[in-house]
């Protein structure tokens, strides 16, 4: 891990540099090759400083397998940063050098066994994402999202951190494990403080409030580095908090769980339905598939982690297909508002389809990764005899397809003023992604054999 994250910061640097002597043709090819380093470090196991890392960090199983997740969702965002460039934005070094500390920090939340690392990721990552939130510094509602970003992260922070020395004055310890001896009470407090600081950084009820603005007001390929990036790397930090934990987390968990997916379903999905705006109406479907995916982190299993990575990498897959749509729908018409997206089959063929696929997917429509990521989960609830849940669960799922082919009907209906076409650089990651999503849908095995 250690190796991997340096040969990041490394890059970050050199591309930082290049940026500020305005060598910009060299930005996005130093970046994916920094990429590529990192993700052959993991993937072959090679690392320096082992003995300290082991203590702080674990490179393999699945913090292996989730990092490696994380840079490639990470390395088809890149190709569309490079759109800042084509645009002759100046500032293209600064966000691709912080989009790669970003991922740095995302590696540490990944696979820490120390809660300092823990704690040392977060902040690297929010930093990182409170620039990008305010990056387009020229319009107000960007930086006004930076704040707010700002503002709602340190709390989320400041609830991990309480939660962190509360857990110390319990076990005397900062290494995440198993202390069956430690004080029950103190040891209640502070896992609730943890848990809370996780769920704020996931944007679940109640500590959603945040995510409508600030999605709405980051520039779109930053919203969507918040939807995959920052997601993946907040439910590895929380599975990774509760695997370790072991015996330590306490029976009221899954209830105080329970209570989150049931509000996140029900408040997620209504006011997701009465959005105009897609990126809200986005962020608040986000919070929908948030629930879902805490539903593969209550009780959990060795034979039950694959449901919540599962999730995820579908959820990742489909959300950064749809932001990036939006993206190019707000470059051309100026807004993202859900009339924009009329007559976007007749305008972009190949966007309209993409997107269609991206929203089937969110939806659960059969074929797709999401339908099985959904089917699992609710699975999950079912064998845990939690049938308000899965109850609700099922019914918000059908219920969420309205605010979906919402937009899909918005797209293959009115009438289009002229045709446009996006680089073929583009087209190639968004069909990459879909058909990844298909298959996925298909054959699941192909993910799940290898968790």
């Amino acid at each position: 891990m250690i190796l991997s994250i340096s040969c990041l910061t490394v890059f970050a640097i050199l591309i930082l540099f290049f940026g500020f002597i305005k060598q910009r043709g060299f930005i996005i090819p130093l970046a994916m090759t920094a990429i590529i380093l990192s993700a052959a470090t993991l993937y072959y196991g090679m690392d320096v400083g082992t003995q300290f890392s082991a203590q702080m960090l674990d490179s393999a199983g699945k913090p292996r397998i989730l990092s490696l997740i994380l840079l490639g969702i990470a390395f088809c965002i890149l190709p569309f940063i490079q759109h800042y460039q084509s645009r002759g934005n100046e500032e293209v070094g600064d966000f691709t050098g912080i989009f790669l500390l970003a991922l740095c920090g995302g590696i540490l939340m990944i696979s820490y066994n120390n809660f300092i690392i823990l704690f040392l990721g977060v902040e690297i990552l929010s930093i990182a994402m409170y620039i990008l939130a305010g990056s387009d510094r020229r319009k107000t509602r960007s930086n006004e999202a930076a704040i707010k970003y700002f503002i709602m992260g340190a709390f989320a922070s400041a609830l991990l951190l309480f939660g962190i020395g509360l857990y110390y004055a319990s076990t005397l310890k900062l290494q995440v494990g198993s202390y069956p001896n430690s004080q029950g009470m103190l040891l209640d407090i502070s896992i609730l403080f943890i848990l809370c600081g996780f769920l704020f950084k996931l944007a679940l009820v109640p500590f959603h409030f945040w995510a409508p603005d600030v999605y709405e007001g980051t520039p779109t390929i930053f919203t969507a580095v918040m939807s995959t990036i920052v997601k993946i790397a907040g439910f590895a930090a929380l599975y990774r908090f509760i695997a370790l934990s072991g015996d330590s987390m306490p029976g009221w968990t899954v209830w105080f769980f329970g209570l989150v997916i049931l509000a996140s379903l029900l408040l997620g999905n209504i006011l997701a339905a009465a959005q105009k705006n897609v990126k809200r109406l986005l962020a608040y479907s986000g919070i929908v598939q948030a629930a879902f995916i805490l539903m593969g982190l209550v009780s959990l299993q060795a034979k039950t982690e694959y449901i919540f990575i599962f999730y995820l990498v579908a959820y990742s897959i489909a959300s950064l297909v749809s932001f990036c749509v939006t993206h190019f729908v707000e470059q051309q018409a100026g807004s993202d508002h859900l009339d924009s997206f009329a007559g976007l089959y007749k305008s972009n063929p190949f966007l309209a389809i993409v997107m269609t696929v991206a929203l089937l997917s969110l939806a659960g429509g059969p074929l797709t990764a999401g339908f099985l990521a959904k089917l699992f989960s609710l699975f999950q609830m079912a064998r845990l005899d939690l049938v308000v849940l899965t109850v609700v669960g099922l019914v918000t799922a059908v219920i969420s397809m309205y605010y979906y082919i919402k937009i899909i009907n918005s797209m293959f209906s009115g009438s289009a003023d002229q045709r446009w076409d996006i680089s073929w650089t583009y087209k190639t990651v968004f069909l990459v992604l879909c058909i990844v999503t298909i298959v996925l849908g298909v054959y699941p095995q192909l993910l799940t054999g290898i968790l």
